[in-house]
């Protein structure tokens, strides 16, 4: 048999067994979980008797903060200018921006730190454009400062 001929046994066979350990969920491609050994306590709990003259209230969903979209922008010049010092919330930013990368807690301010590096390229990764912005909020949830940075196109 050639070195070719090897090969391409090899990777047929490795590709067999990929294939084999994905659609029978064992091996590292498993969807399953371990069996458990305790029951869940949730399960085990007793269920509250039911009222027919006190109906449940269920608190209304929070909506989702909004998602921006892959490879867009942080933000764009109309959502940096709507940011007014010491008026705009907390949850105003969320609303406009997401949910921050990170938060930073420290004594009388909260800082949220959105970034982004947007690449390209599949084997050698090129960064295009990275972007940060760093919202620092005061006590009470109102917006101190911002800093929008970014390098590249």
């Amino acid at each position: 048999m050639t070195y070719v001929g090897r090969c391409r046994v090899i990777v047929a066979v490795a590709l067999f067994g990929l294939i084999l350990t994905t659609a029978t969920g064992c091996g590292w491609f498993s969807r399953s979980k371990a069996p458990s050994d305790t029951p869940d306590a949730a399960a085990q709990a007793p269920l509250p008797p039911a009222s027919p003259a006190a109906p449940v209230v269920q608190p209304a969903p929070t909506p989702p903060p909004s998602l921006r979209a892959a490879g867009a922008q942080i933000a764009d010049e109309a959502a940096l200018k709507s940011l007014v010092q010491g008026k705009t919330t907390k949850d105003e930013v969320r609303e406009r921006f997401g949910i921050p990368q990170e938060v930073v807690l420290s004594p009388g301010l909260e800082t949220f730190i959105y970034y982004r590096e947007r690449t390209s390229g599949w084997i050698s990764k090129t960064s295009e454009r990275i972007e940060m912005l760093t919202i620092r909020l005061d006590a009470q949830g109102l917006l101190k400062d911002f800093e929008y940075r970014f390098s590249g196109k």
